[in-house]
This record gives C-alpha cells, sequence and structure tokens, in this order.
C-alpha cells in the first residue's frame, strides 16, 4: 500500500471514534488532518508506554518536535529518533511508530500551509508534554498533577493545542472562513479540546495510575478530604465520588463551550459540521456513563457502545442543519450526567 493508504489503515487501527469523524472529510482537509492525528498519536504512544522511564520519554518527545524543524525529507532523522526506543511490545500503536516515516512523507505531500500549521501545534503538543514527563521524574511513585490549574495547562499541551491547530486548518477552507469567523472558532477551540480530554481523564482513572500518572488534580482529593497517596476508594467511596463529580462538571463546561462552537459553523460547512459534532456527543455520552459507574475506582473500564455510538451519528447527522435540534438534542443528553 502506498504511504496515504498506510495512515487510512491505521487511522482505523488506533482510533475507530476518530476513524469515523475524520473519514466525514473530504479533500485537503481530510487528507491534512488524518495525518494531523496519526502524528499527534506517536506523541501519544511515546507518552503512555509504560517501558519507557519519564525522563527518556522526555527526550524523545523533544527530539520528536525536533523533527518538524527540518527541510525536505527527514527520513534519515526519524530512523535515529526510533533507533534507541525499545519498540518489543506488539501493539497498533507501536508499529505506527515504527513506521512513522510513511506518516511524514504524507504530511510533506500537503500544502505547505497546512504543513506549516500541523507543524507549529505538534512541535508545541510534544515539547509540553516532555515538560509534563520532567515532572513525572522528579516524583518517587505515581506522578500527580498539583491543582486545576497544572490540569487545565496540561489539557492544553494535548489537546487545546489540536483544537487550535484544526480550526486553523479548517479556516483555509475551501472555501476559506471569513476572518470574523475563524477569530469566533479560535476563541472556543481549545475549550473544544479541553472538553475532550477532560472527559478521556474521567474515562481512563484506573488505567492512568497503573501506568504511573494520575491526571485528576491531588488538590481534588484534598479539599474533598482525602489523600490519594494513601487512601484508596474503599471506606472513602463518598470522597471520591465527590471528586469526580467536580472533574465531570469541568468537562461539562468545557462541552458546552464545545457545541457553541460547533454552532457557530456555518451550514454549508456541513461535513467540518459533523466532524465536530459526533466527538463531542460521544463524549457527553462517555461522561453521562461515568458519572453513574462507581466500578470505574475498581478498574473498570467504561466506554460507550458501538449502539450509543451509531445513534449519536444519526441523530445528529438528522439533525446538522437545525441549531435549536441540536442544542436540544445536547442539553437532554446532558442533563443525564450526574454532576
Amino acid at each position: 500500500m502506498n504511504d496515504l493508504e498506510f495512515c487510512r489503515y491505521f487511522l482505523s487501527k488506533v482510533s475507530r471514534t476518530f476513524a469515523l469523524n475524520i473519514g466525514v472529510l473530504r479533500g485537503d482537509l481530510y487528507r491534512s488532518i488524518l495525518v494531523a492525528y496519526l502524528l499527534c498519536r506517536i506523541v501519544d504512544t511515546i507518552e503512555d508506554d509504560p517501558l519507557l522511564e519519564a525522563h527518556f520519554k522526555s527526550q524523545k518527545l523533544c527530539e520528536y518536535a525536533s523533527l518538524f524543524s527540518l527541510p525536505g525529507s527527514v527520513r534519515e532523522a526519524v530512523e535515529k529518533f526510533l533507533a534507541d526506543i525499545p519498540l518489543s511490545n506488539d501493539s497498533d500503536e507501536i508499529d505506527l511508530l515504527k513506521n512513522s516515516n510513511r506518516v511524514f512523507n504524507e504530511l510533506f505531500r500537503l500544502p505547505q500551509r497546512h504543513r506549516a500549521i500541523i507543524s507549529k501545534h505538534v512541535q508545541e503538543m510534544a515539547r509540553g508534554m516532555a515538560d509534563f514527563q520532567r515532572k513525572g521524574s522528579e516524583q518517587q511513585g505515581n506522578a500527580f498533577l498539583n491543582d486545576q490549574d497544572e490540569l487545565e495547562r496540561y489539557c492544553y499541551y494535548v489537546a487545546g493545542t489540536v483544537g487550535l491547530m484544526i480550526t486553523s486548518l479548517a479556516s483555509d477552507g475551501p472555501p476559506p472562513f471569513s476572518e470574523s469567523l475563524q477569530s469566533q472558532l479560535i476563541k472556543r477551540s481549545v475549550a473544544f479540546g479541553l472538553g475532550l480530554q477532560l472527559t478521556n481523564i474521567a474515562k481512563d482513572f484506573y488505567g492512568d495510575r497503573e501506568r504511573g500518572w494520575c491526571y485528576v488534580p491531588i488538590s481534588f482529593f484534598t479539599e474533598a478530604g482525602i489523600d490519594p497517596r494513601i487512601n484508596g476508594y474503599i471506606g472513602n467511596e463518598a470522597a471520591f465520588v465527590a471528586v469526580y463529580r467536580r472533574l465531570i462538571g469541568l468537562a461539562v463546561s468545557y462541552l458546552d463551550e464545545a457545541l457553541l462552537y460547533s454552532l457557530d459553523i456555518p451550514r454549508r460547512f456541513i461535513r467540518f459540521r459533523l466532524f465536530c459534532l459526533w466527538p463531542l456527543f460521544m463524549a457527553a455520552a462517555s461522561l453521562a456513563k461515568v458519572a453513574n459507574n462507581r466500578n470505574l475506582f475498581l478498574g473498570h473500564t467504561v466506554k460507550i457502545g458501538r449502539g450509543k455510538v451509531r445513534r449519536i451519528l444519526l441523530i445528529t447527522s438528522a439533525a446538522v442543519f437545525s441549531n435549536s435540534l441540536l442544542s436540544i438534542l445536547y442539553r437532554r443528553l446532558r442533563a443525564t450526567i450526574a454532576i
């Protein structure tokens, strides 16, 4: 398969959800967001790998960021970047990492403006995440974020940068967004990213703890009267639920902004509207399930089923031209989230 076919294939392997909404796009925007997502997923793979030490992750994330500053082909630089990373795990994410050169090949086939936008924001993401890995290397045992400010700063690097990147790519057209529309969307694009990332943090609490991180700030726990470094869920159920309700409430406040972002997109950009609406509604549905599942703290996986995903695709597609109907559908879903 050629490089573009490789990227399409691996998108479906590493994220069925994003394969759906990226697949609704067309032309240069489709290719650019496809490539951008995979480049960001490579950053996530390095950050999430439990076999790598935090200081090594920080080093490799900075090296990865530097690849985007090189002119022309980066094949040799990518091979050097990969050379000392232990790649023994057998997973789709590791296979994507091993084949980073194929994604970079497609990056260099994109319009120059799109390459510049993607490079800028992936660099910022990788360097920001490297800073947090340095923080992790300084802590003994599980690493914790301190407070809401630090949580939001982390989410900015992981997902807020993606919101800015996608808005800039979509604004380029065709047809291009007006300056006023682009400015309006930019103001809410970081909030959109933060809403999705906070939802992921809520869903992945146990898995993150298993690999040495707790992205729910320690201040959320201490203000609820417990210390997560010494107190477990059993015997402290009410406090843990209070912490989670606070986290979910924060996520919902950002998803409310994401709805406004989506409704601001003119109806003639129907595919970009759907691209935004689908992950928004899936995130809200996920929060509803997380908020009502206390087994989350005992290691249970919380995710919405395929039937729910299909219903979201159907109802949002049917309502895509109506801001009032989309608002009603979102409010109904939001009302099921226990805050």
